[in-house]
């Protein structure tokens, strides 16, 4: 049993950062403890002037395996994780084909087993009638429901939502756009492409080659996701379920969310939502730059509604930050609006986006930890997870606030190889990762080995 001693460091929690060495043995925090006292062990790091992290917990990734490999693997996908600070991810259903029974579900297990440098879950999806196969699911972290198409066609209607909230015994993820409105407004928003419907109920637009890709937000609009959150929480409210709602972009989301918020027994928030970083860094004026790099669902806001993502971290009206890190091949999203798949690459850029929120004073360190460890921990009942006490697993990460990061799309581990934040540079970055006590990850190079287990979940409904 290797012990391991990062001593000299500071450590975050939700509270703050304090001074203290941190004691690992046998993939577990045994301790933490004022600087300078002796402790016998095998190995002794030195973290004099850095800060010693929780993991970070991203709640939401698509790391495309099984069924399209060519855009990310479990390898790659996990290697981006740890280098971006990330020690626990969970993995989205919408492959190919689609995780939607058990049996699916315990390929996907099989599939995955020894593949990941980083701790992971599995989610199942909802296709509109498998709500038999999601109850007898074990140890996954929510059903996720889509209730707009998004990647993988998987929007379903909203009378079999409402069975999935009345009979389901998961917690529910959701994807909330209004398909209907989407629809509608992609009608009249391309008209003068020439957009029509054809005899299959199929978009049609001839002069799709000429369309401007901001166009996108205007298609799937804020009012199209308030929409969608509004019908969600009222389920919700009604059956007595909790909810966790994906990506929230604007404001109307947040404000209709807040006339839906109350807490549990123990004081926790029934409904909760995560912000990912695009809606905090891109804007609808930066599709004059990146074009459909950054087509995105739901899409990139305007300024206003950055402004008031950032304001919601600040408040607590948001309560985690995730990615949804989708990554897409560069020849696909160079394709034209109508073809190329909305999704961008974030896991290698996570932290040191917030690093840098932290070192400009857009956030705190301890509301990083609270927004990226603890709370997602808390929310999807993860055991042992998102904090650096004793009993805890050594999901660790080492972070230095001085360094430089430049993003530069061939050092990125993600397969796919780019970034819109290319050329890019964040002050702050991860420069060790500890997964389950194991150093995977230093200075810009993976070291270690697939040490990832699946993550074991409470049952949060």
């Amino acid at each position: 049993m290797t012990k391991i001693l990062l001593k000299n460091g500071q450590v975050g929690c939700a509270l703050g950062l304090y001074d203290a060495d941190v004691l690992i043995e046998d993939g577990k925090i045994v301790n933490t403890f004022d600087w300078g006292q002796k402790h016998e062990v095998d190995e002794t790091i030195d973290c004099k002037g850095k800060i010693i992290l929780p993991g970070v917990i991203d709640v939401h990734v698509h790391l495309r395996e099984p069924g399209q490999k060519y855009k990310e693997d479990w390898t790659t996908g996990t290697k981006a994780a740890v280098a971006g600070g990330v020690t626990t991810i969970c993995d989205m259903p919408n492959n190919v084909p689609p995780i939607l029974t058990v049996k699916d579900l315990e390929e996907k297990r099989k599939l995955v087993a020894k593949k990941a440098y980083c701790n992971y879950g599995l989610y199942m999806g909802f296709d509109g009638k498998n709500i038999s196969e999601i109850n007898k699911a074990e140890n996954i972290p929510a059903v996720k429901v889509y209730v707009a198409n998004s990647t993988g066609n998987m929007g379903v209607g909203t009378e079999t939502i409402a069975e999935l909230f009345k009979k389901c015994n998961k917690f529910i993820v959701a994807h909330a756009e209004d398909e209907g409105m989407i629809k509608e407004k992609a009608l009249e928003y391309l008209a003068e492409y020439g957009a029509r419907i054809d005899d299959d109920g199929k978009l049609i637009v001839p002069k799709e080659s000429e369309i401007d890709p901001s166009v996108h937000s205007k298609i799937r609009s804020a009012d199209c996701a308030a929409s969608a959150v509004k019908f969600l929480c009222e389920l919700a409210k009604e059956n007595g379920k909790r909810l966790h709602v994906a990506h929230v972009s604007s404001d109307q989301e947040l404000t209709m969310l807040l006339e839906y918020q109350n807490l549990d027994e123990a004081g926790q928030p029934r409904i909760t939502c995560e912000v990912a970083p695009h809606h905090l860094l891109l804007s609808d004026d930066d599709y004059a730059t990146f074009g459909n790099l950054i087509k995105v669902n739901p899409p990139v806001r305007s300024k206003m509604d950055l402004f008031t993502m950032w304001k919601a971290l600040k408040f607590g009206e948001v309560h985690i930050i995730a990615t949804d890190h989708a990554p897409h091949t560069l020849v696909e999203k160079e394709q034209g609006y109508m073809d190329c798949p909305s999704g961008i690459p974030e896991l290698d850029t996570l932290l040191p986006i917030l690093l840098n929120a932290v070192n400009d004073g857009g956030l705190e360190m301890k509301e990083v930890v609270k927004l990226c460890c603890e709370s997602p921990a808390k929310i999807f009942g993860m055991k042992n997870k998102g904090q650096v006490e004793a009993g805890f697993d050594a999901d660790l990460v080492v972070v230095d606030m001085e360094k430089m990061f430049e993003v530069k799309n061939e050092k990125l581990f993600t397969k796919c190889k780019w970034s819109p934040y290319a050329g890019s540079t964040f002050k702050g970055c991860p420069v060790m990762t500890f997964v389950n006590g194991e150093l995977v990850y230093k200075n810009g190079k993976i070291v270690g080995k697939k040490v990832g287990k699946e993550v074991q979940f409470e049952k949060t409904v």
